[in-house]
């Protein structure tokens, strides 16, 4: 879940799936043919390394799913902005981790961020 919800996967997704036109934004069609072309870093759990940053990226996601609970029963905005956030550095961390795992060089990830902004 974090590599595909990543900056990095979107900006892959943007430039190769078709996309359907909605009445404020383009929404992506993920039909087999966009997906199974997507460069999945394998990960060997035997490498440390590896074993590290898999476990990281499951500890974001999960805390990535426990903070769109707690703003889905916020019940305040004060509240709602400070999930927010929250939301937006963990989205930050694995963005990052992504980075890290596909040896993204920082020309190339300032690539990725202007995509998606």
């Amino acid at each position: 879940m974090g590599l595909l919800n990543s900056r990095l996967a979107h900006c892959y997704f943007t430039k190769t799936c078709a996309g359907l036109e909605g009445k404020n934004e383009t929404y992506l069609r993920f039909f087999g043919q966009y997906m199974e072309n997507f460069p999945v870093r394998r990960l060997l759990l035997s490498d440390r390394a590896d074993k590290v940053a898999h476990d990281r990226m499951v500890s974001l996601v999960d805390s990535m799913l426990v903070l769109h609970r707690q703003l889905a029963v916020a019940k305040s905005e004060s509240r709602e902005t400070i999930i927010q956030r929250q939301i937006g550095a963990t989205d930050a961390e694995i963005d990052h981790l992504v980075y890290e795992l596909y040896g993204l060089t920082a020309e190339e990830i300032a690539i990725v961020e202007e995509d998606k902004a």
